[in-house]
Parts: structure tokens; sequence; C-alpha cells
């Protein structure tokens, strides 16, 4: 069977016209006028894929003319800045609107009102191979991932930068397309890409068409090969390859094998790379720091009981969902140091963590220091045997060695992270040598630390040539996720058997990433980033499952006591009646939005006019708010958070609605996890059974 194709390029600033009252971004706002303007053009009338004269466009349709004067059936959309997804065959008049002069959150907005993503999405669904030859913004003019259907491929035709962007999904491919490339193959950088698409369609025709497509199809990486085969022996004397007439093919691949880098994933792991242990185990641990709510909060009334006791009485996230929404928790020494003394003395009256935490023993509980909380110091304030018996007594189930970050400044200085680097590893010998002499329930943990990927290579092997089966890798929680990557390579040769284990501290990415450092040899990893966006930042508070990130709407509380409107009253910005009332109307609003009872845009208002007098970022507040509000994410989602509070989840105001909807994130991410577990069929964790 024929496959189907289609290309979708982008809009140019060049055109086969340009009229002086070419239209602007203000006549697309408003459809009558628009069409009135379209009128007073009538006579730059054009087709789409006639109007475009920028380098891409041309390149691009001087192979997709050849390819079908020679019968081949290739379909061509075009995203423009002006009409959004438009046809080849649409008629258009000129126009000067660009994403290119957008910044990204103009550029989600304004695609959005031309409903690009939408009618991408039901356009590419009638395709077995998709094209896309896009610049960045573009590419952020698409919500993706797009719904793709396990028969359907996409190719990208873009810039390495927007790997992050687009290596989304599964059957998503990249052919990296820049500067190396233009300079290479003698092209402008900015029509580099249609070159190269109509370099591809040519060699079909070379080839054979439906061969091609077929190759492509069952083997998509070889689209490169495709590529660099099409430039004849004639071609090939025009790059910039010296005295490539006087070299044969070998010599030819040797020099661009630089170029066109072709990814599937977005952290590509070779067969021979893939760790003994691929397939073992993946488990999400959460750093435990007193993360609790009050279950009986009246959300209507904003209050809790008076005379609750928040440490007998507030709940776990584990509570309120029934089960863990992680494979296991993290309790750092640190924490348990400074807690209050009621918290220690229930910890020791209850007879253990697991106990205190409402958790059964066999859940696993892993313990560490808590580096971070001596960081500066000269050495840890802890020794080994100190670590030990506090794992005992706790009755934690994983204990880690005691370690000393190399990060920040610690890492510039070569004295003082190779005193650090030193030890750690020493504490980790005294660590498994003082275990094997006692009798333990917990199982021992080394910790490693490094400064680049051979430093933690060399320390990885020593802790496996002491004997250790579970090591873990800490000081990466801000690293870049390229550079976690380029140590886990260097690790991943060296682990000894399939039931080694390694956890990464403070690092949880999304799951594409995740599973490149899977293979490369992690079964373990925390980090309370998920539970933490909820109140940090804008853009990232509320999570869903596809992986798409929503603001929360911020009504702080109005209070005369404390908090910003007391400060603010204070400096003679308003009087507190004022604060209040606004306060009021925004909350009372959005519940009748909830309920159906008021209009988003009425909605909207009020909690704007709030925002206002408050001295908030309405400008950008505006656009993110009415994004939440007309897609209703609490509603799609079956977590017994969003069903038993609603609207409330995406609310910004106090621990009670902040940290349920941290909850709702945390269970949403080890969702994803999961769901990665099932794709790759590893055991069910801990949480799953």
């Amino acid at each position: 069977m024929n496959k189907r194709i289609l290309v979708v390029t982008s809009c140019t600033g060049e055109k086969i016209s340009k009229p002086e009252n070419q239209l602007f971004l203000e006549d697309f706002q408003d459809e009558n006028r628009l069409k009135q303007r379209e009128q007073e053009l009538s006579e730059y009338k054009t087709l789409a894929k006639d109007m475009y004269t920028g380098s891409q466009h041309l390149a691009l349709m001087e192979g997709i003319n050849m390819y079908r004067e020679l019968g081949g059936e290739i379909d061509l959309n075009i995203i423009s800045a002006g009409y959004g997804l438009l046809k080849e065959h649409d008629e258009i008049v000129p126009y000067e609107v660009t994403f290119n002069s957008m910044n990204s959150q103009t550029i989600k907005n304004w695609s959005k009102k031309q409903k690009i993503t939408e009618t991408l999405q039901e356009t590419v669904g009638n395709y077995d191979i998709v094209f896309f030859l896009l610049g960045d913004k573009y590419l952020q003019s698409v919500e993706w991932p797009l719904n793709i259907n396990k028969d359907q491929r996409f190719f990208f035709f873009a810039g390495n930068s927007s790997r992050t962007r687009v290596m989304v999904e599964e059957n998503y491919h990249l052919l990296s397309i820049g500067e190396d490339e233009a300079k290479t193959f003698r092209f402008g950088l900015i029509g580099i890409k249609g070159f190269l698409f109509g370099k591809l369609l040519k060699q079909t025709i070379s080839v054979g068409m439906d061969q091609v497509w077929e190759d492509l199809y069952i083997n998509p990486s070889i689209v490169r090969e495709y590529i660099l085969d099409s430039f004849r022996e004639s071609d090939k004397q025009q790059l910039t390859l010296s005295d490539f007439s006087n070299e044969d093919e070998q010599s030819f691949l040797l020099k661009t094998q630089h170029l066109l880098n072709f990814y599937s994933e977005l952290f590509p792991v070779p067969t021979s790379l893939i760790a003994k242990n691929y397939k073992k185990e993946l488990n999400f641990f959460l750093p435990e720091n007193d993360d609790r709510v009050d279950p009986n909060y009246d959300f209507l009334n904003d209050i809790s009981d008076k005379d609750r006791n928040p440490l007998l009485n507030d709940v776990y996230s584990h509570q309120i969902y029934g089960s863990p929404q992680y494979d296991g928790l993290l309790v750092s020494k640190v924490n348990i140091d400074n807690a209050t003394k009621q918290k220690i003395k229930l910890i020791e009256e209850k007879g253990g963590i697991h106990q205190f935490l409402h958790l059964p023993e066999d859940f696993p509980i892993m313990g560490d220091c808590g580096a971070f909380s001596y960081i500066t110091a000269e050495a840890p304030p802890y020794t080994t045997q100190e670590i030990i018996n506090y794992y005992d007594e706790l009755g934690i189930n994983y204990g880690v060695s005691v370690d000393h970050l190399i990060v920040g400044p610690f890492k510039k200085d070569p004295q003082t992270r190779q005193y650090r680097y030193d030890l750690t590893l020493k504490m980790a010998e005294e660590f498994i040598t003082e275990y094997r002499k006692g009798q333990h329930k917990f199982h021992p943990i080394g910790i490693i630390q490094g400064w680049d990927p051979k430093s933690f290579k060399d320390a990885a092997l020593h802790l496996i040539n002491l004997g250790y089966d579970y090591i873990a890798i800490g000081g990466l929680a801000r690293e870049l996720s390229g550079k976690i990557y380029e140590i886990l390579k260097e690790i991943s040769p060296i682990i000894p058997n399939k039931n080694f284990r390694i956890h990464l501290f403070g690092v949880a990415r999304d799951m594409r990433t995740m599973r490149s450092f899977h293979k490369l040899g992690v079964t373990s990893f925390d980090s309370s980033s998920p539970l933490r966006r909820a109140w940090l930042g804008s853009g990232h508070n509320y999570h869903t499952l596809s992986g798409k990130h929503y603001t929360a709407i911020r009504i702080p509380e109005a209070k005369e006591s404390a908090g910003r409107v007391k400060k603010m009253v204070l400096e003679g910005k308003g009087e507190f009646s004022q604060y209040k009332q606004l306060e009021q109307n925004a909350l009372s609003a959005l519940r009748l939005f909830s309920s159906g009872e008021l209009e988003l845009e009425e909605a909207l208002s009020a909690i704007l006019r709030y925002d206002e007098l408050l001295g908030e970022k309405r400008e950008v507040h505006e656009d993110l708010y009415r994004e939440v509000l007309s897609e209703r994410p609490w509603e799609a989602c079956d977590c017994t958070i969003c069903k038993t509070i609603g609207i409330d989840t995406v609310v910004f105001r106090g621990n009670n609605r902040n940290r349920r909807r941290g909850f709702h994130n945390t269970h949403v991410y080890h969702e994803q996890v999961r769901n990665l577990r099932r794709s790759l069929n590893i055991p069910l964790g801990e949480s799953d059974s």
C-alpha cells in the first residue's frame, strides 16, 4: 500500500507581491475586517503554494514539483503566522506577520486563536508519514505532542536546539540541520531545510518512490543516508569538502559523519551502551519534608479547626489517595535532627519511621544525611557509626553512606573537590566495613560525588570493587540533563550484573529523559520537584498526564493580621475592606464559573480586578488564567484530589490548596513513571502491587 505523505512548512517573509496596503496583524484580529481587507487586495490573491518566495519554500517546491511531474503524490501544508494552517491551494493575499518577531507567550496566544494545533491535529491523522520543516518559533506555534498512532511516523527537519521541544513521543524523529549543514552543502541557513528535503525527494525518484517511503517507515534513521546519497558526483564537487573528486564514497561519508545527526530519542543510547540491569526496576522516591494537609479543611470559609494538632490531625498524600503515589520515600537525617521535640517523640513512641508515616514496614524508605544542609562545612557533621545507628533506630530500609557535595564553587577549586571526593569515598569504605560487622535490617548504598564523567566513573568503579550492589550518584540535582547523560554513559559499561542498582539523587526529569537514564543503568531516583512546582513560579503549577502544565490562579488571602495585603495596606496602597471585597468576589466568581453559572470572561474579570490591585502581572496572568479556565483540566483528572475539591485544585492560595495541588502533581508524575514501566515491561514497583 502506498504511503500517504504530508509536508508541513512555514510561511516566509518574502512573497510574490508586497503592496503597501498588505495585511498586518490587526487585520487578522476581526473576521469581518479581514474579509473587507482581502477584497481590497483581491488583485493580489494567489494560491498559498505560489505566494511565498523565500529560499526554503522555493527549494522545497522545486523538489515537490519534480516529484509530482513523475507521478508522485505528496501534500503540502503551510503554517502561516497570519492565516493559521494553510493548504497549498488556499487562496490568500499578501501580509506581513511572522512568528519570528513574537515572544513565546504571544506565539502561544496567537496560534491558539488561529487554531493551528487543532487544525493540524485533524490534518495529520490522514497520513502515514509527516515531515515538519519548521524553525523554532514556528514549532512553538504547535502544542506538542500531537496525538499520533503507532502506525504513523513524524520527521522533523529542525535545529538541534529544538530537540527538547519536539522529541516528546514514540515515532517522533529529528534530523538536526543547522549552520554546519548550510556551510557544507553551500545553501543559506534559512533555506537549508527545504533544500535538503528537495534532495530527499529527488532521491526517491532515483531509487523508487514506494521503496524509499517504505524504508523510512520501517527504519526512520535511514533518512540521513538517503539525503547524503542524493549528492551525486557532480553535486559532491560543489561541497566544501576539499578535493572530493579524488576521494571515494567512504571518504565522503567520513567527512560528513558529523552532519545531519538523527535522533529518535532526546538522549539516544546505542545498543552497545545499554546497561546490564536495563528493565530490572525503575522506582520514584519522594523526599519527606512534612508535606501534610488538614483533611477537614473548610474551603468555602477557608478555616481549619483551631484546636487541631497538625502533627496528629494532618495527613500525607498517601493517606488521601489510599496508597502511596511514589515507590518509596527519602528521609534525611537533617530533617529528623531539626524536627520538633513532639515529632521526634512520636516517632519513638510509634516504634519507627514507618509507623509514624502510616506506612507498612516493607514500604521502601531510604535514608541519607541531607548533604545540602552542611554544604559549606569543612566536613560532614556525622560519623559513619552515627549514621548506621540512625538507620537502625528509625527502621530505614535503605541507608546511604555519608558524603560531601562537589557542586558550585566547590567543584571549581581542584584542591577542594579532590578533598571532598576522597572523603566521600573514604566514608563509603567505612560504611560498608562497619555494616558488615553487625546485623542490620537496612540495605547499604554507597554514594559517589564527582566533577566530570571520568571522576564519577572512577568513583563508581571503586565502590563496585568494594562490593556494593547499590550505589547512589549525588550532586546532580541542578545539573543539565545532557551533563547527567554524559556521566551515565561512562558508568553504564562498568555495571557488573543485572541485579546492580543505581540511584540518582534529586533528579526526576520527563519520561523521555528518564527512559534514557534507565537504559544507562538508573534504577531509582528521587525529587520533590513535581510537588514544589505547585507553588513555585508560574506556568507549571498544575500538571497533567499528557505533559501539559498550567498556571494556578493566584487569589492570596486578604488578612489584616499578616501577609501581603496587610503590608500593602500599611504602605497606604488601599483600604483593607477594598482588598477583602475583591478577594471574595474573585473566589465567588470562580465557584460560579465552575458550576456553569458564570461565563469565563466575567469570572476572569473578577479575578483580574483583585490581581490588578495587588500589583500582579495582569497582562501575563490574563492569558494564562484564560487558558486554565477555558480548558478546565481539573475536570478531566480522575485523581482523588481533583474529584474532591474541584476548581480549588488550581487556586494558588494557602497550604491546603497549594500542597494538595502538589500531591496531585506527584500523583501525575508517578502515573507517568508507572506508564513508562509498563511500556518497557519492567516489573511492578512497590506501589503498583
